[in-house]
């Protein structure tokens, strides 16, 4: 966490005026000025500032008394504005006691409190002080640039809603670095708390800050009590990443023995697995102190302080290769990273669009919030979100949720409950849309949750998705991120139940929808066995941005509304039952429970002993997997895909005649893959008809029955298929007109089949396919 601290050289200051200051006292006065110094002198502010008050108003006024008030004041955390009087009175009774700092004390002082005109003045009296060749001659060009940035972006002021989120989540500590997950239920952060450190028997305990990880979950638009996810870390640890559907948490961990790591840890159920540090491609022997991951877990931009760098801290990005593991961290350049401080990068659910927090480029003060885009090869040049999302205070730590209308991000603004506090912001609807679907939803095995497996992938491509988020183990809940105008397939496996298919369309949309599904699986037992499944779907695909279910303006009176001007006047009245209903009706806090909608599930029931000709393959990573027949989503519409009418297959005999688009069959002893004598004459026909018919070709699959291992099933199948093959090529047919390939075993094969059904699986399929014509 990077806190503004303006440095001073105060001891040296104030150890080269008190001795002439003593001079001019009384005994008394002295007395307390001595016991002043000494708590000064070992930087006990607290105990110096009362005495140095109370010689202010006992003694006659002096410019060297309250210029110490003031840098007693300037050296704490929350009052450094109460500075501001004495040091302008010291200013203003300048003598030769009085140092030319003071000029900058001032300019720092006045840009807290946004006089800028004055800050600038102040900061331009301090240049003129200082030699040509004085090192503080940047340093003070700096904060007089800030300055200038501060005038322009209040200038541009936004049109946004910033507040506090406040109990249970805030309170008079500091609570920072909140990541959410994609639907803004799941808020994860770090909080920083005295604790009592133990020393010897009978000594007193001295007060340290330990950090730890809260977690609350959002219920009826508010969020539930905080709790700790329990990692018992006994070094600093932070919250810096979550994975959209909130089961996948990134950490920063670090102590006295190193810097800081990224470390990652999941969620199982209800618990949260023990934290794994990351690659040493990521870390290094200097300090990595926040990290985000891109939907499809192949990309992180990471900050670090590693040498050949910008300068301080710096974000990176790092690529997995196609064996999955990390390939070398990129610096992201000079477009994004300056001399200064890089930190805190969030990378969108969208996967282009990546915040980060810095306290170079045009900060107006402070650790500013600044958004670029990727453009292929290239970023856009960074934007200061602007005031009042960013201050002349640390502003950072951003995320937003994937509708891009609603963020969180820490702050140590005035205003707060204490320390840093984390802000909820609110982006109107033509500044922030975001077009994506999120689908999220749930899948229900039975009366027991079994563990489930989702695997998506894109129709025209055949690419596997990676931006998809299995079941929680317990819950059965997960949530996917779609880009628009793509088609997909969604292969749910379940332990004890066939693998399921879903065709899921997503609409060319402009906006950011929110698709709910909730998928039941239930198993038909008869006589103890399980000799079915029945499958139901409920979709409710909903456009967030068009729905004016929550929208009454005419509850005030009016038929259009300046919400913002609204907003500011509830304010002003602390109605907080109007504020609840504003807020409710500006950025939909308490969203539609979309469980709630009702609209009617699809049901399919479906008998394993009724399967052949049902099933369909779906090869994802060169595994083909056989599925029950699909439902097909297309917005809110379920439609069940009703399985192409059964192919006509036929065994060759001598009264076959060969046509084209037919499969004909070839049978196979058991565990033999050579042609039986009777299979010859009918495989002539084959051979007769590729000869006269140049334009065709055929495709030849091998199969086994369930009998031994699912790897032999498939070298025996494959054997098989090119038997076939090899007789007709060996005969003259181009190699080029014949496709052989093994199946495994039938899909509807079992072990505890009888033998006769057995034979049926053993076989090879022919079919005759027309040739493409050029």
């Amino acid at each position: 966490m990077h806190k503004k601290v303006y440095t001073t050289s105060i001891l040296i200051i104030f150890l080269g005026l008190f001795s002439v200051h003593l001079q001019a006292q009384s005994k008394s006065a002295i007395a307390k000025t001595d016991k002043a110094d000494k708590f000064f002198l070992i930087n006990d502010f607290a105990s110096a500032l009362p005495i140095y008050l109370d010689l202010d108003k006992t003694e006659s006024k002096d410019a060297l008394t309250n210029f110490r008030i003031g840098l007693c004041y300037f050296s704490t955390t929350d009052e450094k504005q109460k500075a501001l009087p004495y040091f302008e009175y010291a200013r203003q009774h300048k003598n030769e006691r009085i140092p030319d700092k003071i000029h900058q004390y001032l300019g720092q002082l006045y840009h807290l409190t946004y006089q800028f005109d004055k800050a600038i003045a102040s900061f331009s009296a301090y240049k003129k002080t200082l030699a040509k060749n004085d090192a503080k001659l940047a340093e003070t060009e700096r904060q007089l640039q800030i300055c200038r940035n501060a005038q322009q972006l209040i200038k541009d002021t936004l049109n946004v809603f910033i507040q506090n989120v406040g109990a249970p989540i805030n309170t008079n500590f500091t609570e920072y670095g909140p990541v959410i997950s994609a639907d803004e239920s799941v808020l994860l952060y770090t909080s920083l708390r005295p604790q009592q450190a133990a020393k010897k028997p009978g000594a007193t305990g001295t007060l340290t800050e330990t950090e730890d990880i809260a977690i609350a979950y959002k219920k009826d638009g508010s969020w539930s009590a905080p709790k700790s996810i329990g990692l018992n870390a006994k070094t600093n640890i932070g919250s810096v990443g979550l994975s959209p559907d909130g089961q996948h948490l990134l950490i920063y961990m670090g102590g006295q023995t190193n810097n800081g790591d990224i470390y990652s840890c999941e969620m199982q159920g209800d618990n949260w697995t023990n934290p794994v540090k990351l690659s040493s491609k990521i870390n290094s022997t200097s300090q990595e102190s926040s990290a985000s991951l891109t939907p499809d877990q192949k990309t992180m931009y990471f900050s670090s302080n590693r040498p050949g760098g910008f300068g301080g801290q710096d974000v990176y990005v790092i690529r997995k290769n196609n064996s999955g593991e990390w390939g070398d961290p990129v610096n992201l350049g000079p477009m994004i990273n300056t001399p200064y401080d890089e930190d805190s990068p969030f990378i969108h659910p969208d996967g282009q669009t990546l915040y980060f927090s810095s306290n170079g480029h045009n900060t107006m003060g402070g650790s500013d919030i600044f958004k670029t885009v990727n453009k292929g090869k290239s970023w856009t040049m960074p934007v200061n979100m602007g005031y009042p999302i960013n201050t002349v205070y640390n502003d950072n730590y951003f995320v937003l949720s994937a509708d891009g209308k609603k963020g969180y991000y820490s702050s140590n603004r005035p205003g707060g409950l204490g320390g840093q506090d984390i802000y909820f912001l609110g982006i109107p609807e033509e500044q922030g849309v975001v077009p994506l679907t999120m689908m999220k939803g749930k899948i229900i095995t039975g009366d027991k949750q079994v563990p489930v497996k989702i695997q998506i992938i894109e129709k025209e491509s055949g690419e596997v998705i990676k931006n998809v988020y299995n079941p929680n183990s317990k819950t059965g809940q997960y949530l996917v991120i779609f880009p628009p105008g793509k088609s997909y397939d969604m292969v749910i496996e379940a332990k004890g139940y066939m693998p399921y298919l879903v065709n899921v369309c997503i609409p060319n949309q402009n906006y950011f929808y929110e698709l709910y599904q909730e998928i039941r699986m239930k198993g038909i037992v008869e006589a103890g066995k399980q000799i079915g499944q029945e499958v139901s779907i409920k979709n409710v695909f909903y456009d967030i941005t068009k729905d004016s279910t929550l929208i009454d303006p005419a509850k005030f009176g009016k038929d259009k509304l300046d919400l913002y001007e609204l907003m500011d006047n509830i304010i002003a009245a602390s109605d907080s039952v109007a504020l609840d209903y504003l807020l409710n009706m500006m950025y939909n806090e308490n969203a539609v429970d979309l469980t709630k909608i009702p609209n009617e599930p699809l049901t399919g029931t479906y008998y394993y002993s009724d399967n052949e000709g049902k099933l369909q393959p779906v090869v994802i990573n060169g595994e083909t997997i056989y599925t029950l027949p699909a439902f097909n989503i297309t917005g809110d519409q379920v439609v069940k895909v009703e399985p192409a009418k059964k192919e006509e297959k036929q065994k060759i005999t001598k009264e076959t005649v060969i046509k084209p688009n037919l499969t004909y069959i070839i049978f196979f002893d058991t565990d033999k893959t050579n042609l039986k004598s009777d299979a010859m004459p009918e495989l002539e026909k084959v051979y007769a008809y590729l000869k006269n018919n140049s334009g065709y070709a055929i495709t030849i699959a091998g199969y086994a029955d369930a009998d031994g291992t699912a790897e032999h099933n498939l070298q025996i199948s494959e054997k098989r298929a090119k038997a076939v093959a090899g007789y007709l090529t060996s005969k003259g047919i181009p190699s080029a007109r014949v496709s052989a390939k093994g199946m495994g075993q039938t899909p509807e094969a079992r072990k505890d089949e009888a033998e006769q059904a057995k034979k049926n699986h053993r076989k090879a399929e022919i079919m005759m396919v027309e040739l493409p014509k050029n």
